[in-house]
Formats: C-alpha cells, sequence, structure tokens
C-alpha cells in the first residue's frame, strides 16, 4: 500500500510551515505543480487525513491518496472534510480501507456495515461534486478525462497515476509510479509515523481514582479532590502537547521534513 498528499503550495514554503505547525513528520518532492509529500510507512488513514487538512489550511487545499495493486481512495480536501474517490472491486476497495486504517475485527465489521458509502461513487453528483474539488485545487485541471477515470471506478488498477495524468498533473502522476517501484523507501524509512506517545492517557484514570480514595480515606474536601483532578487533566494535556510537539518541531526540519532531489521531471530519489 503507498501513500502520497499533493499540494499546490511549493516545497520550501511548505516545509518552513509544517516545521513551526508541527505537522508531519514526511518526506517532500517538489513538482511544477506544487508538493508532493510522502507519508512515512506505518502512516494510518486517519493520520494521512489529519496531516492532509494541515496542509490544506497552509496552502490552498491538498489531495491524499492511497492505493494499493487492486484498489485507490482519493481525498481532495478544500474544506476540512475530503470527497472521496474509489476504484476496485467493493471487496478491494473495502480491504484496502481496512488495511489503510489498520482496523480491528470491530473496524472492519463497522466498515462493512457501511459499505453502501462505496456505491455513491456511482452518482453522477458525487462524480461532478469530485471535479469540482480538483478544479478548485488546480484550475487549470482537465475535466474532460479525469471524468472519464473516476465512471471507470471497477479499474482500480494504476488508477491514481492515470487520475493525475488525466487532470494534467503529469509530475505527480510520475511520483506515484516511481514511490510504486520503491525509490523513495530509503529515506522514508528514517521517518517515524506521525503518531505522538499516549502513555499518559494510561496513567490519568488510576491517579484520578487514587484521588477519589485517599479523598474519601482521608475525609479530605470534596473541593480539594476537584482541585486535584482539574490539576492532574492540565498536567496530561501539557504531557500530550509536548510529546506531539516532539513528532517533528523540535527536530531538526531536514530531518523530519527531507526535500527528496528531484530530477528530470520529479523523480524522487534515496
Amino acid at each position: 500500500m503507498r501513500m502520497l498528499i499533493w499540494t499546490p503550495l511549493n516545497a520550501a514554503e511548505l516545509q518552513k510551515s509544517m516545521h513551526s505547525g508541527n505537522a508531519g513528520p514526511a518526506a517532500l518532492v517538489p513538482v511544477q505543480s506544487g508538493t508532493v509529500l510522502l507519508p512515512p510507512p506505518g502512516t494510518k488513514l486517519s493520520e494521512a487525513a489529519y496531516m492532509t487538512n494541515r496542509v490544506r489550511k497552509l496552502g490552498r487545499g491538498a489531495a491524499l491518496a492511497v492505493w494499493n495493486d487492486e484498489a485507490a481512495l482519493l481525498y481532495m480536501f478544500t474544506t476540512s472534510l475530503g470527497r472521496a474517490s474509489m476504484w476496485g472491486s467493493r471487496e478491494a476497495v473495502l480491504r484496502l480501507s481496512a488495511q489503510a486504517k489498520q482496523s480491528g475485527p470491530v473496524g472492519q465489521s463497522f466498515d462493512r456495515a457501511t459499505a453502501g458509502m462505496v456505491d455513491l461513487r456511482e452518482k453522477e453528483k458525487w462524480q461532478l461534486d469530485a471535479i469540482d474539488k480538483l478544479t478548485a485545487l488546480y484550475p487549470a485541471a482537465s475535466r474532460k478525462g479525469t471524468l472519464e477515470r473516476i465512471r471507470d471506478f471497477g479499474n482500480g488498477r494504476a488508477a491514481i497515476p492515470d487520475f493525475f495524468r488525466e487532470a494534467g498533473l503529469h509530475e505527480v502522476a510520475q511520483v506515484a509510479e516511481l514511490t510504486e517501484q520503491g525509490r523513495a523507501d530509503g529515506v522514508l524509512r528514517t521517518l517515524e509515523p506521525p503518531r505522538a506517545q499516549l502513555w499518559p492517557l494510561w496513567l490519568i484514570f488510576p491517579l484520578i481514582v487514587l484521588s477519589a480514595a485517599v479523598t474519601v480515606m482521608f475525609d479530605i474536601p470534596a473541593v480539594v479532590y476537584y482541585l486535584v483532578v482539574v490539576l492532574l487533566l492540565a498536567v496530561l494535556a501539557g504531557l500530550l502537547v509536548a510529546l506531539r510537539r516532539r513528532l517533528v518541531r523540535t527536530k531538526p526540519i531536514n530531518t523530519v521534513l527531507p526535500v527528496i532531489p528531484v530530477t528530470q521531471g520529479a523523480i524522487p530519489t534515496d
């Protein structure tokens, strides 16, 4: 499975804004139409969508692509909610979704219970809305070619490169193809998934219970207990923010947001 994010914002400005805004980690590939971001291996779909939305706020929008050999998902973010286009059989799309989400049995059951959402791709309004979002991101995009590829939703093979190529984003399509070949894997393996440590969450509940027990045992006024709980929650929030900042902001910019050299039409190299 592969992921990429495309935005019209140039790489130099995007790298600086992502570092100061604590967005990432990711590898940045400059292209003529903006920048392609490659999330690290192990990134969940929710984490990639969060990163895409952060990038959207920095630029004029962003698109998130997720694909494998049999299916593809493309989310175009012009607002905080991305509109999805899907290619491949229903079963292939569900398998890709579960893989991208890293879903357990409960998550997979939920996906199957809501599998009817896949059928929305057959509706003309859904298809035209996707084209409207594309042209909002990239006004020069070809509506006819991309609409034809969206309507060929049963064919999941090479859907992402095909779509970007039909849109006129040839360099983005080429980066997608070369990413499939593993041309950027050497750089991506050095990056951590955009996942902050959450161990403080496992401590907070036992500490609150312990505080309640001490309050009862020593007949401490309830107001003291409430103050202790508020203090514990404040410490928890502070720890989570500090751990989140360790992902990007406190590290060297070229370590967590490396710019992959581009030569002869956006070829990522190790």
